[in-house]
């Protein structure tokens, strides 16, 4: 031992220490086969708790909860506006000797240019506005006095191509609560924003002869801003960014009123059906 190097007892070291574990080995598996039954058990259950302790157990993935989006009125009113402000246009009509006059406000309310607009504008004279650069003019298709709104269809004036135009979506009237939020876009260039609430619902109750069924019918959208003549037609319009009702406006006499949704869609149904008819 004293020849030997600081290596060579290291290496010596452990060899014995492998050479005594593999006899401690052998020395208790031939105990546990010469032991009794009872023990032979004992220590098996002893082994297997310390496996069980040692080894770790399965893994448990919590899952992470679902984040609240919270979602603002303001972010509500500016997808709105988004989804809208191409549908709406700006009339002129001629007046004198080459003289122009704003003619109120229209909405696209179909992709082949249907148009919904206060009946009141189409008595100014030929309408025309332009998008993109092309200049349309509005062919009347409904002017009824029974009614407030009117409609009409864009033509274009000198292009030979048929545009596709960005419809609104109408809404309906029946869900429409006091203080809920509106946004009209109008103006003398038709993309002047403007909040409200709605302030009145003005209603009528229809009683069906047969049945007795009574009925609340909607008159009037009224919000809670006061508009000039030059956004008369303005789409009123609500947070899910559905055109409920048309601004109507009579400076002459100072009243303003908004024209539920309904009625316009009426006049979109009776264009439609009578389309369908022609082409039949």
């Amino acid at each position: 031992m004293e020849h030997l190097n600081k290596s060579q007892i290291i290496l010596l070291t452990l060899f014995v220490s492998f050479v005594a574990s593999m006899a401690t080995g052998i020395v208790v598996v031939t105990l546990m086969q010469q032991s009794p039954e009872p023990v032979t058990q004992t220590l098996t259950r002893v082994v297997e708790r310390t496996i069980e302790k040692i080894t770790p157990g399965p893994s448990v993935v919590v899952e992470k909860e679902a984040k609240t989006v919270i979602v603002k009125d303001e972010d509500l009113i500016v997808d709105a506006i988004e989804r809208n402000i191409k549908s709406v246009i700006t009339f002129k009509t001629t007046i004198g000797e080459g003289g122009t006059l704003s003619a109120g406000i229209g909405t696209i309310v179909s992709p082949d240019g249907l148009v919904i607009t206060d009946r009141w504008n189409l008595g100014l004279g030929e309408l025309y506005t332009t998008i993109g650069g092309v200049q349309y003019m509005l062919e009347v298709i409904s002017n009824d006095k029974g009614n407030s709104l009117g409609l009409g269809r864009l033509v274009p004036v000198s292009a030979t191509t048929t545009p596709t135009f960005i419809a609104v979506t109408l809404g309906g009237t029946g869900a429409l609560k006091l203080g809920q939020t509106t946004i009209v876009i109008g103006g003398r260039d038709g993309k002047t924003i403007s909040t409200g609430i709605i302030m009145s619902l003005d209603t009528h109750t229809v009683v069906d002869k047969e049945t007795k069924v009574e009925t609340k019918v909607l008159d009037n959208v009224g919000v809670s801003t006061r508009f000039a003549s030059v956004s008369n037609g303005a789409p009123i319009i609500n947070l899910k960014g559905e055109v409920i009702a048309f601004l109507s406006i009579d400076e002459s006499v100072s009243s303003q009123s908004g024209v539920p949704s309904v009625e316009a869609q009426k006049l979109i149904d009776t264009a439609v059906k009578a389309d369908s008819t022609r082409k039949i």
